[in-house]
């Protein structure tokens, strides 16, 4: 009686492992070349081993479809926020690896079977400059819309001293910016600024400050110029 109380417990305890443990995701992933990987190539996240490459495989129109298998303890980590880059490996001099790459966090864990499109370098350059510039975008125009509510609201000599800190404040940060983020700050927030300017320097004219108002323009033109 007490063998078959035994035998019940460890087979209930190996259906729970079953039961919570997830199977391994396979997933098909698409690149233009294989870059020398090969069968049996590691799948790694964040320096470890996640996974291996069943096969490379080429297909009719071209394109390499590598075949992955993650393991059920990291699927997971795996969501729609990854991307898959041929890279070499650095435990194995001469192989390769394919690195699985989060973008941001969280996100949607990918279904077995999926078929994703692998990045290169330069794509993932690419797509991570794209979201930064749309996360920045975003923000500048947030924080343009709540600056020029606060404008509105001060006296002319206020105005005049926000609007130039401002300007300055702008210059330092396009300074360090990517080329691409200097081109949508003069395509989208500089004609902003440029009409703030102007309706400012028709107020400090009728008061009588055009030095002000000279020095706010050549504040703006080097902004323009960064």
């Amino acid at each position: 009686m007490k063998g078959r109380s035994f035998g019940m417990v460890v087979l209930l305890s190996l259906c729970w492992l079953l039961i919570a443990c997830p199977g391994d995701l396979r997933l098909n992933i698409l690149y233009d070349r294989a870059d020398g990987l090969r069968s049996g190539d590691r799948v790694v996240h964040q320096g470890q081993t996640v996974g291996e490459v069943q096969s490379v495989a080429l297909r009719p129109q071209g394109r390499v479809a590598v075949d992955l298998q993650i393991s059920g303890r990291f699927r997971e980590k795996v969501t729609d926020q990854s991307r898959f880059l041929i890279t070499e490996d650095p435990r194995r001099p001469g192989d390769r690896v394919v690195e699985v790459i989060q973008l941001d966090a969280g996100g949607s864990p990918l279904a077995d079977g999926t078929e994703v499109e692998g990045s290169t370098a330069l794509s993932l350059e690419v797509e991570r400059t794209r979201r930064a510039l749309k996360a920045w975008s975003e923000l500048l125009q947030k924080e343009l819309g709540h600056w020029e509510k606060k404008l509105r609201e001060l006296p002319e000599k206020e105005w005049y001293k926000e609007l130039e800190r401002q300007l300055d404040y702008w210059s330092r940060e396009l300074g360090r910016a990517s080329e691409e983020t200097r081109q949508y700050f003069k395509t989208e927030v500089a004609p902003r600024l440029e009409e703030m300017l102007r309706e400012l320097r028709k107020r400090l004219r009728e008061l009588g400050r055009e030095k002000d108002v000279e020095i706010l323009q050549t504040k703006f033109e080097k902004l323009q110029s960064v």
